[in-house]
């Protein structure tokens, strides 16, 4: 539905949902003042207590064979009575055995334990004390002080570890307030035949300045050290990634991954990004996918492979509870933390056979997400016609007498009116046209709720003729807006503040920089807690504007604490952004940008979402399109514009392997005399045959499943749908023949 409705009924159905919002909101357990504390010149201590007893780190096979607790499926928990610990086991469904996923390394019968198990726990925590930091984990300072037991539920049990400084603190009879103590539980139940995992955390000696910065849970689980061919760790990187655990490398080192980015209001290093909380692992002929249920907003992801100085492959989850900067020499600390009860939890799923691939996990993942009502269960409406996404730049900047940069017109709405036209004639019948820096302030915009249309690219009338136009040809018209960032404008009040209490502001690369004498621009960060009255703004501001809907650009993948008096850590941000956005997509079609897996429910379009890695593809790490298996049909999506990437020709042919409408980045005149990046005329005869090809074999599986996806041969790739239709897409410079089809050297083929 276009942007016809009435937004009087809008704005008091928008107030109320807001009113209803901030009731529910501010007395969150996890909300309040985010202020932070600093101390100036402190040397921060690592402190640990490490035992020498290896054995406390692994489980006995014949002791978890022993004591079975309860089954649900073809799964059952079994409880390592000696060392508090537990495992899965995975029955045997047609051959290969009984499998245990253990939360410790689990050795044979007679077996020591030996060294490289030493740093294996169910749980690890850091505790922040004043300036010591404390390394503490459930074998060392618990176990081994005998002070962790397990209790028998219904559906599962309940894993107690009460953790301490030292065997000392842990011998006292009356803890005092200066003692490091915590106590963490897990609470493990077995569900339809999978297993959640909840923790919380209790501060036993009442310590008010011993805080967890961080908890990391059962970072050893189905950890192995021996692998077969097609064994695999799998990460959320970009796309998602495998790494190959049978190819020896011993240059790996150990990844991270931050669950939708890292933090900028705590650390501005942006690190490895993962745009949705799952990750997994395969050995042998079983399998796990595990889903970050609750707190995925503060979680981090690892992985690390068997090296000569590592000899287990593992996986596994951590959470950042407490936020502190230390830089040497100031430590800053917040003095809120992440709720100790109830707000952590992963749910993890277990596959065998033929199921226990990277298809096989998507689609697990996919079914929990649905369930969870994280995506949509909502399908494509096929329109048998594949989408163009087309970003069409605004404005771009020049220099004024080499004093300051002005935005200059790149596209106004009589050109980007023509280029559509043009396209229209050359059989691109279905374009999402996305108009880029077109509020004041054009590619570096100003304050949104400020902002208007900038009159150098057509006046009200004009921008009405250009949306008329795409609207009766049945495409889409989305302005692009940013709905966090800000070039300026925000006032005192509206502004962010980082952990060191000050308004939150970075530099960001200009992405038009060679054409540009601007390298970085300039942001101020808006207060999460501004966000309902932002879109009430926005619609008034946009009330007699004409367009299909937004594209909402920043707030797709960027995500923040805010520490200011009324601030909120970042769970609670991420559930302003999900309410404040409703009004903005509520009966319109919706743009996004990247794609924080969060956000994709209500949208329609996603433009800009990896298809590619972020750590350089190895032989022993490899691109798989896992975020494409959980979306594809239930949202359209592009990676990055065609003519923006390296290699174009490859990058095409990635679209066609990853199920992508085609898109691209384009202004309607050069942005200098040697633009051959960005200039429309250059490339939309390749886009026009490009399109042509992909709408034949892609246009009618908008709406399906993408069910399987493997490498056939070298540079040969195979995706299968669950109509049954099959794309094979071949990188190579030799032509490929399967089942008397030849696909041809760097080209591709579908067969039904």
């Amino acid at each position: 539905m276009r942007f016809t409705k009435s937004v009087k009924s809008e704005y008091t159905i928008f107030k109320a949902l807001t009113a209803l919002l901030l009731l529910l909101i501010i007395p969150a357990v996890f909300c309040g003042c985010k202020m932070t504390k600093s101390k100036n010149v402190v040397v921060l201590n690592t402190i640990s207590d490490v035992s020498e007893n290896y054995e406390i780190h692994c489980s006995r096979e014949d002791n978890l064979k022993a004591h079975p607790v309860l089954s649900s499926g073809f799964i059952e928990l079994a409880v390592d009575t000696e060392n508090c610990s537990f495992s899965i086991k995975h029955k045997d469904e047609t051959s290969g055995g009984d499998y245990y996923w253990s939360a410790l390394p689990v050795l044979a019968e007679g077996k020591y334990a030996g060294k490289d198990t030493k740093d294996a726990s169910v749980v690890s925590i850091e505790v922040l004390g004043g300036t010591d930091l404390y390394s503490l984990n459930s074998q060392d300072n618990s176990v081994e002080y005998k002070k962790a037991f397990y209790d028998l539920i219904d559906n599962g049990a309940v894993f107690t570890y009460n953790i301490y400084a030292n065997k000392e603190t842990a011998d006292k009879p009356v803890l005092s307030e200066s003692d490091i103590a915590f106590s963490v539980r897990l609470t493990v139940t077995l569900s339809d035949g999978s297993m959640y995992v909840n923790c919380e955390h209790k501060n036993l000696s009442g310590n008010k300045n011993a805080k967890i910065t961080k908890i990391n849970i059962l970072n050893w689980f189905g950890a192995y050290n021996t692998s077969d061919n097609d064994d695999f760790l799998f990460v959320p990187d970009g796309c998602g990634a495998v790494i190959k655990t049978a190819v020896k490398d011993d240059s790996f080192e150990k990844l991270t991954f931050s669950v939708y980015g890292s933090d900028i209001s705590v650390n501005s290093n942006a690190g490895n990004v993962a745009l949705f909380p799952a990750y997994g692992m395969k050995h042998s002929s079983r399998a796990f996918v595990a889903l970050i249920t609750k707190g995925d907003s503060v979680a981090e992801i690892y992985a690390d492979k068997a090296t000569s100085g590592n000899k287990y492959n593992t996986v596994s989850s951590g959470f950042n509870i407490t936020p502190y900067i230390y830089d040497g020499k100031t430590l800053t600390v917040s003095r809120n933390s992440y709720p100790d009860s109830g707000g952590i939890e992963i749910c993890y799923r277990f596959l065998s056979g033929s199921n226990a691939d990277c298809s096989g996990l998507a689609s697990a993942c996919r079914e929990q997400l649905i369930r969870n009502s994280v995506i949509s269960t909502r399908s494509i409406r096929n329109s048998g016609v594949l989408p163009f996404n087309l970003s069409v730049i605004a404005t771009g900047y020049a220099s004024f007498k080499d004093v300051f940069t002005i935005p200059v017109s790149v596209t106004d709405t009589e050109q980007a009116s023509d280029m559509v036209t043009r396209m229209k004639n050359k059989g691109i019948n279905n374009i999402n046209l996305r108009y880029i820096g077109a509020f004041s302030g054009g590619i570096n915009q100003k304050d949104i709720s400020n902002s208007s249309l900038l009159r150098k690219l057509g006046s009200k009338k004009d921008f009405r003729d250009l949306y008329t136009y795409i609207d009766t040809q049945n495409m889409n018209l989305f302005l692009d807006i940013n709905l966090l960032e800000a070039s300026n404008g925000l006032s005192k009040r509206e502004k962010a503040v980082s952990i060191y209490g000050k308004h939150l502001e970075n530099s960001v690369e200009n992405p038009f920089a060679q054409f540009s004498p601007a390298d970085y621009f300039s942001k101020e960060y808006r207060a999460p807690s501004t966000l309902p009255e932002l879109t009430e703004k926005i619609l008034i501001n946009t009330r007699n504007c004409s367009f299909s809907g937004f594209c909402l650009n920043d707030i797709g993948s960027l995500l923040y604490s805010d520490f200011s008096t009324d601030g909120y850590d970042r769970a609670t941000v991420r559930q302003l952004i999900t309410q404040a956005v409703t009004p903005l997509t509520t009966n319109k079609t919706t743009m996004v940008d990247t794609g924080n897996i969060y956000m994709l429910k209500n949208a329609d379009i996603v433009v800009n979402m990896p298809l590619s890695t972020q750590v350089t593809p190895t032989g022993a790490y490899e691109a798989v399109p896992f975020l494409q298996m959980l979306v594809h049909g239930t949202v359209d999506y592009s990676g990055e514009p065609i003519n923006l990437s390296v290699n174009s020709e490859e990058t095409m042919l990635k679209y066609i392997e990853y199920g992508a409408c085609p898109h691209f980045e384009w202004g309607y005149n050069p942005l200098d005399e040697k633009d051959e990046k960005y200039y429309y005329d250059g490339w939309v005869n390749t886009a026009s045959e490009f399109y042509e090809k992909a709408n034949s074999v892609l246009y009618d599986l908008r709406s399906v499943r993408i069910t399987e996806h493997s490498m056939v041969s070298d540079g040969v790739f195979l995706t299968q749908y669950e109509n049954g239709s099959m794309i094979y897409v071949n990188y190579t410079d030799k032509d490929y023949t399967v089942s008397g089809v030849v696909v041809g050297s760097r080209d591709f083929e579908r067969i039904n």
